[in-house]
């Protein structure tokens, strides 16, 4: 058995001591974001400020304590930077948490951190159920419900809206099988389609419930093929999730900017049914307001008469329309070139993961908050990795010394 030295033990309390202040900075926005759509855990704004300052402070401290080439340094000051302009123009700060969370990556085993927000969300998710239930049958005028027109009633489950109680639970069930996808069996994933089924049949959620079917399939293929039909699966997830987005966003800003300019109409029309009305509401805020560089506050009123069309609100559920419009294109062309450039890095597990959220993306306008919908990090994992100029030169002469033993070795033969 070999011993530690002191040396490795210190730096084994270090790195767990790091991992532990980004673990609690995430929990940290794990409890924030699901309290802030809950009906029966409002909290008074101190508390919420008191919160957003503990985060602040853990991935502060996080963020001091890294290692930086002055290139890494200076891209994560002017992301930030940007990602707070953003805010203040578009009044939606889930981008500062998310820029922060991006940068302090350096060193953390995200599964870990995955681990225990995905049970905090759960534990608060479970309260609402029990809560939901228990008014169902003993109170039943303080239980709400969702409306579409001339639909069934939909369980909200006290988070304010049917489909926002449905995508917690839906990227709660990705945390937690990203955190565990190594030890997972086949049933173990079928399981965690089964809670995701029973909650579709009651808040009615199309996007949360195909979004968890198709992660299922792709991580039950991934455990169940093998040789070459196994080699073929990976290189079909490797060109979707590096390119998919990028085509996405020139696909959907494209749609947009053409049929404003009486472009493909009849394409337009049937796309815009396929994704039920989301091409028209972006079209009709290009034309009005107009596109954003690095964010805008864009406001509407109730009731809007456009081409023909009246609109009595305005939805954005494309975050591709919503980042052209509101955010910005900056960040659609940033995370387009991200997932491109580091997709060699990235695990096949990695890979789903970033296809799947791009598939979501098309259908939710949320997904820049990365303490929801957590892929993002997986490039801030690739992104915050420090590796300095000595330790290149370090692994190069390592690399040169194993050529070389491996020439004096063959001709020694």
């Amino acid at each position: 058995m070999k011993l530690q030295t002191l040396r490795e033990r210190n730096q084994e309390n270090r790195i767990q001591f790091y991992q532990n202040l980004f673990t609690a900075a995430m929990v940290v926005l794990a409890v924030k974001n699901v309290t802030d759509s809950s009906v029966i855990m409002q909290k008074p704004a101190l508390l919420d400020n008191a919160l957003i300052m503990l985060f602040i402070a853990l991935i502060g401290i996080k963020l001091m304590t890294q290692r930086y080439t002055w290139k890494k340094l200076l891209i994560s000051v002017v992301l930030v930077s940007i990602c707070i302009y953003t805010c203040i123009k578009s009044y939606y700060f889930y981008l500062f948490f998310t820029s922060l969370s991006i940068c302090a990556m350096q060193g953390i085993d995200l599964r870990k951190t995955l681990k225990y927000t995905s049970y905090t969300k759960m534990l608060l998710l479970s309260i609402h159920v029990m809560v939901y239930v228990h008014d169902l049958f003993l109170n039943p005028w303080k239980v709400t419900f969702s409306y579409r027109t001339g639909g069934d009633p939909r369980m909200t489950f006290y988070q304010g809206h049917a489909n926002t109680f449905a995508m917690y639970v839906c990227w709660t069930s990705l945390e937690f099988l990203y955190a565990h996808e190594e030890k997972l069996k086949w049933w173990h994933i079928v399981l965690v389609w089964l809670v995701n089924f029973t909650f579709y049949k009651f808040c009615d959620s199309n996007t949360s419930f195909i979004v968890s079917t198709l992660t299922c399939l792709l991580l039950i293929t991934k455990k169940g093929l093998k040789n070459r039909p196994a080699v073929v699966f990976e290189n079909v997830i490797s060109l979707a999730s590096k390119y998919l987005y990028a085509f996405l966003s020139v696909f959907f800003v494209g749609i947009i900017i053409g049929y404003v300019n009486g472009l493909y109409e009849e394409l337009f029309n049937i796309l815009n049914k396929f994704f039920t009305g989301r091409l028209l509401y972006g079209a009709v805020a290009y034309d009005l307001k107009g596109m954003s560089w690095f964010g805008k506050s864009i406001t509407f009123d109730s009731k809007i008469y456009w081409r023909g069309h009246w609109i009595d609100s305005m939805i954005f559920d494309n975050c591709f329309i919503w980042m052209f419009i509101s955010y910005g294109v900056f960040y659609l062309a940033l995370i387009s070139i991200a997932f491109i450039y580091y997709n060699k890095q990235l695990s096949l597990v990695d890979k789903i993961f970033i296809l799947v959220y791009t598939l979501y993306t098309i259908m939710e306008a949320y997904v820049m908050n990365a303490a929801i919908c957590f892929p993002l990090l997986l490039i801030g994992a690739q992104f915050a990795k420090h590796v300095s100029i000595g330790e290149k030169i370090k692994k190069q002469l390592q690399v040169t010394r194993n050529k070389k033993y491996r020439k004096v070795y063959r001709y020694g033969q």
